[in-house]
């Protein structure tokens, strides 16, 4: 199946939105770890985990538009660059098997202490593997529907840049959501998660530390702010291209029927209200009392933006 012949409903939707932010959660985790000498692997393992429920939900989705289970084998027998569903369904696999290894990993060197040197290794070389995949998650998409005949999607190259930043976006949001989650399990004591926790990995509690959480939210600011520039960009470059299918395509997101999702849900719910709530707070605690609050409800509008983004592209390049 090609990009001109797909039809980019809402299982796709939210399988680019869940695969990207995967992607997005991974790359940022990836990184600050990094960055700080190895400190935040608690950071880490939380992106990895969530992401592979993530992940598993986009391949899921990806079965449920094959309409036939069956052909799932299919994506698997040769490679297609020119089909969404080959390639992304490589790379989503792909990059799904490298963070199921580390969980194991991980697992592994939780009950056989001797093997915890080697899975040490094991897990830096591939969270460098995972790390590229993460970047081919957030990128693939948008490049591929940018090749399409859609002049809405085509016209300009700027839609592969949009799907790459709203992936970041998303994926910072996310771990912001999910690292506000489990220090609030660990501070109500509760039994099954300690269990949990204790159960399969080394670090009981899985603490993510509140100054981590402050630069992910002083980060998801600046994600934030390129976001809207790159949208505004690529809203620029539409208009002025003189194209009746782009312009037509660019009425319907700004002015016609998808308008108020675009202005209401994704500018003003999704990009400047978090951007607001998070910069008025910049040199406080995002991570404890009514901060944490706004954080968390910030953040999670970040996330709902994401997938706003690629909805309301998808159905205006249809149009």
């Amino acid at each position: 199946m090609n990009i001109g012949g797909m039809e980019w409903g809402v299982t796709l939707w939210i399988d680019l939105w869940a695969a990207g932010m995967a992607g997005g959660a991974f790359l940022t985790a990836f990184l600050a770890d990094k960055f700080s000498g190895g400190r935040l692997k608690n950071l880490f393992k939380l992106a990895v985990c969530t992401g592979i429920i993530l992940a598993l939900v986009g391949v899921a989705l990806l079965l449920s538009h094959l309409g036939n289970i069956l052909w799932f084998w299919h994506m698997f027998v040769t490679v297609r660059p020119e089909s969404v569903l080959s390639l992304g369904g490589w790379i989503l696999s792909g990059w799904l098997t490298v963070a199921c290894i580390m969980l194991v990993l991980w697992i592994i060197s939780h009950y056989a202490r001797g093997l915890k040197s080697f899975a040490d290794k094991a897990t830096n070389v591939l969270s460098w593997v995972g790390f590229v995949l993460s970047i081919l998650l957030m990128t693939y998409t948008g490049v591929l529907i940018s090749a399409s005949s859609e002049p809405f999607w085509a016209i300009t190259p700027l839609l592969p840049a949009v799907f790459v930043v709203s992936a970041v976006a998303s994926g910072v949001a996310w771990l912001i959501v999910v690292s506000l989650v489990v220090n609030w399990l660990n501070t109500t004591g509760n039994r099954a998660w300690n269990w949990f926790i204790e159960q399969f990995f080394d670090d009981s509690g899985w603490q993510i530390d509140s100054v981590a959480i402050s630069k992910l939210a002083k980060s998801l600011v600046v994600v934030i702010v390129v976001e809207l520039v790159v949208l505004v960009a690529f809203i620029l470059w539409l208009s002025a291209s003189g194209s009746p299918a782009a312009t037509e395509g660019l009425r319907l997101l700004t002015g016609g029927a998808l308008s108020l999702w675009f202005w209401v849900g994704l500018i003003a719910a999704g990009l400047i209200a978090p951007l607001i709530l998070l910069a008025m707070n910049w040199k406080r605690d995002f991570s404890s009392g009514i901060l944490a609050a706004i954080t968390f409800s910030s953040a999670g509008l970040v996330v709902l933006g994401g997938l706003l983004v690629r909805a309301l592209l998808l159905i205006a390049g249809q149009a």
